[in-house]
């Protein structure tokens, strides 16, 4: 039975209703009620990126987040910047960033998040190199077209640097491929 929502009216079997079929169940892609501010804005910061392309948005996953958290806890214990390898994140990807200011890091998946956005500007619609694509390959993450599930974390170090970690899945950056 097809089933389309028109504002707040239902079309089902050829015929406008404001009542759901019996048994059905409204699944809606939406973010848990339970994210951070932090978490929040970081999550739009990327979709309002991924809409400029016409990209579905991505979806907040807790799984994905323990899995972020656990390596940006890693990352401050040794207090060193450096990915993952995909062994240790199957059908994952992750960008990284890392945070510092004396008076502390109030926001740092935001500004995380921010910093990978901006790197649109490093980005000319090539395919992903084998090889270095560091000026932009966080913002190709972000704009996977395949990717809708997204999990962030951060650590603080014993130094006060912020490790900021994300991970994505299905994972991007396909060697041969582009984003979009």
């Amino acid at each position: 039975m097809p089933l389309f929502v028109l504002g707040q009216m239902l079309y089902a079997n050829g015929q406008v209703t404001n009542e759901p079929p019996e048994g059905f169940v409204e699944k809606r892609a939406t973010q848990p009620a339970t994210l951070t501010l932090d978490q929040a804005v970081a999550v739009k910061v990327q979709n309002n990126q991924r809409l400029t392309k016409n990209l579905k948005s991505l979806i907040w996953d807790d799984a994905l987040a323990a899995n972020a958290q656990q390596w940006a806890n890693y990352l401050a214990s040794i207090n060193n910047l450096m990915h993952s390898t995909s062994d240790q994140r199957p059908n994952q990807g992750e960008n990284l960033a890392y945070s510092y200011n004396s008076n502390g890091v109030t926001y740092p998946l935001t500004q995380g998040a921010q910093g990978w956005v901006a790197e649109v500007s490093n980005y000319h619609n090539e395919i992903i190199p084998q090889g270095n694509f560091a000026s932009y390959g966080h913002y190709t993450q972000v704009m996977w077209s395949s990717t809708n599930r997204i999990g962030m974390a951060n650590a603080t170090a014993a130094n006060g640097g912020v490790y900021i970690v994300a991970r994505y899945s299905p994972p991007g950056n396909y060697v041969g491929y582009r984003p979009y």
